[in-house]
């Protein structure tokens, strides 16, 4: 228990007086010790948190008696109204004698009654040593034994209480619970409505205050959130019974520091300096947590939480993100999914990030495989509607006269064969969430117009109905297609190319991010790859890439099949070693033909391939032979470096001494390819 020491004179009806007024206000809650300075010895050691005085003086006399750091508080006291109207009573101008105790408490009085405003009459301190007998009047404060007998008239206005001022400083130094700190405000509040106080204001500005705070605590704790107020370093100053509830506390913490309040795991999560709607999963409830700091007059005061309970909303978002994975409207991908190093894909993302903030219109442009589905779907997870469904639309898939009911939906009996309940459109069902319209050049002109409708007006009506129905979605757009062209063409609309073309993203080609293919081939096939060919290396970049990056996943689910963890020139399929060997094809006849005669060169590997097919080997000698009954000038040491050459791109086998040479299947392949040009 909390503890103060009251120090007087001798007086003890004084010291008594002023315990009862400090127990009025204060309760049994405060413990509180009388000391007489007549009585105190070298030794006394007083250990109470607040020590209060009659005057200055004394707070010097017993300072070297204090232990700790306790606050030294001067009494400031008045008088009751009722005695005030007393002193009014008396005649102006009156000679009016001044009786206390002592000469400094005489003198404290007098100016105190000065400050109150009592100057109608003369008040004169009185003194022992000098005679007043013409005074026929006194004031005195529960002193009356000290009035001189000749004094016809005394007005004892009573022992002087302990003012309202000096209480607000005693309850803020005190740092009482929060229970019974309210109990002593209201305390303090009753026990002032009878006093005169010099400064009126404080009183009056304290029961505001007092009287507003009770109406804010009544606020707050009428409040469905959990409120929580704290100082700069953590001190709980308010707390409601909601954030009580919430956070699992069940006693009082006003006055606590909040660190050693909370769960650890609480605490982690609201480490941050500041934070916005942060959910937080605490004894199976689910809660959004707002933080943020209080200023006043440009400087930082305290921390205010606000605290809700989400657990239903959340178990809502789960139902309802339940029902759309069931019907498959979801976005799977984000951008963390894109794959890329290079530049242009970067810009791209960066771009494709900021549009994603918004709300406006998409459309996606970029060659078939490139992605485009896949930022579409990005573009949804990283914006606000990424709760809500992602519905994705081919509009190059699907009939065309089924693709209006699809979109639009229909009212029962629209057509034969619609269901009798009718049906909800796609863009019904992407109702607060996303829409993508993939091949968007490929819809017919008729549908083109009702689509126009839903970007103006975000309005709709279902097929075989005139009932115009209100719809909160946001569209993306896609194609690969020259859509201004179209429009030239009159095969599309140019009002709805220009509402679709409110926000371009342009999706780069694979051949315009080459140094993203090999990082894409082997993330496609989810392996460890511990050597690729250098020659792999070379086709991949050399590859056009005709199907991007649907062609590089249709590559990679080739080579999981055919390699384990190498790569090699031999592994890629068909398609890329005729483009290999017809590149190679084209060096080895740049470099015959600025040698030789190509033709030559040709008649040579024509006649090789004759005799192995005859089992036979031909050598240099009947190749000139040969060469020259069909009109070519040709000697054999010619014939021999040509062999040397073609040997060296394994075109032939030249045999030693007189084998002769031979073609290799390679050569076969060489030679039908410079056949057929």
């Amino acid at each position: 228990m909390k503890s103060i020491a009251v120090i007087t004179d001798t007086n003890a009806r004084l010291a008594n007086f002023l315990r009862e007024n400090l127990e009025e206000v204060l309760g049994n809650k405060i413990s509180i010790n009388n000391y007489f300075l007549n009585t105190i010895n070298d030794s006394l050691q007083i250990e109470d948190e607040i020590v209060l005085v009659m005057i200055k003086e004394r707070a010097f006399e017993i300072k070297k008696h204090i232990k700790g750091d306790a606050k030294v508080i001067v009494i400031k006291r008045t008088i009751e109204e009722e005695s005030m109207m007393k002193i009014f009573s008396i005649p102006k101008g009156t000679d009016v004698l001044v009786v206390n105790d002592n000469k400094e408490t005489t003198y404290e009085i007098v100016s105190f009654f000065y400050e109150l405003g009592i100057n109608h009459i003369n008040l004169v301190p009185y003194y022992d040593e000098i005679d007043y007998s013409n005074f026929k009047v006194a004031i005195t404060p529960g002193e009356s034994k000290s009035v001189p007998t000749y004094v016809r008239e005394i007005i004892d206005v009573g022992d002087r209480k302990i003012d309202v001022s000096t209480f607000i400083k005693i309850i803020s130094f005190l740092d009482v619970e929060e229970e019974n700190n309210k109990l002593i405000h209201s305390n303090l509040i009753k026990y002032s409505e009878k006093l005169v106080n010099v400064d009126i204001g404080i009183r009056d500005k304290y029961k505001e205050l007092f009287l507003k705070n009770e109406e804010l605590d009544t606020i707050i704790n009428l409040s469905n959130n959990g409120i929580i107020f704290t100082s700069l370093e953590g001190r709980i100053n308010i707390c409601n019974e909601k954030a009580k509830k919430m956070l699992g506390i069940y006693k009082d913490i006003i006055g606590k520091n909040i660190n050693n309040i909370l769960d650890e795991k609480i605490l982690s999560l609201l480490n941050e300096d500041c934070l916005e709607d942060e959910v937080i999963e605490f004894n199976n409830k689910f809660l959004s947590v707002n933080k943020c700091k209080i200023t006043s007059f440009g400087l930082e005061t305290g921390i205010y939480y606000h605290i809700q309970e989400i657990t239903y909303i959340r178990q809502l978002e789960q139902n309802l993100s339940k029902k759309i994975r069931e019907k498959g409207h979801i976005a799977r991908y984000n951008f963390n999914n894109i794959i890329t190093n290079s530049k242009p894909m970067k810009e791209c993302i960066e771009l494709a990030l900021r549009i994603s903030l918004s709300d406006l219109t998409v459309l996606i442009l970029g060659e078939s495989g490139t992605g485009k589905e896949l930022f579409a779907q990005s573009i949804h997870n990283n914006s606000l509607r990424n709760k809500q469904p992602f519905i994705a639309v081919n509009c190059a898939a699907m009939p065309e006269n089924l693709l209006e009911s699809e979109l639009f939906g229909y009212e029962a009996g629209a057509f034969t064969g619609a269901l009798k309940e009718g049906k909800k459109g796609l863009f019904e069902q992407a109702n607060n969430g996303t829409i993508f319209l993939d091949e968007i050049g490929d819809m017919p002109l008729y549908l083109q117009t009702k689509l126009l409708r839903v970007l103006q007006e975000r309005q709709l009506v279902r097929v075989g109905s005139n009932k115009v129905i209100d719809i909160n979605i946001r569209v993306i757009a896609a194609t690969n297609q020259d859509l201004f062209k179209l429009v030239n063409e009159g095969k599309f609309r140019g009002d709805l190319y220009y509402r679709l073309n409110v926000l371009p993203l342009n999706i780069p080609p694979l051949n315009e991010r080459k140094e993203d293919i090999l990082d894409l081939l082997i993330y496609f096939m989810n392996r460890d790859i511990k050597y690729v060919d250098p020659l792999v290396k070379k086709e991949l970049l050399n590859h056009t890439w005709p199907g991007n990056v649907r062609e590089l996943q249709n590559l990679a689910s080739y080579l999981s099949l055919m390699c384990n963890d190498r790569i090699t020139i031999n592994d890629l399929p068909y398609y890329f070693n005729v483009e290999h060997k017809r590149d190679e094809f084209d060096e080895i006849e740049s470099f015959l033909e600025n040698k030789y005669s190509f033709k030559i060169v040709y008649e040579i590997l024509k006649e090789i391939e004759f005799f192995n097919s005859i089992k036979e080997n031909v050598g240099r000698n009947n190749l000139v032979k040969i060469l020259s009954k069909k009109k070519y000038e040709v000697t054999e040491n010619e014939i021999r470096k040509i062999l040397v050459d073609l040997s060296k791109f394994n075109i032939v086998v030249s045999g030693k001494g007189r084998k002769g040479s031979s073609i290799t299947e390679k050569g076969k392949e060489f030679l039908k390819t410079i056949k057929n040009r």
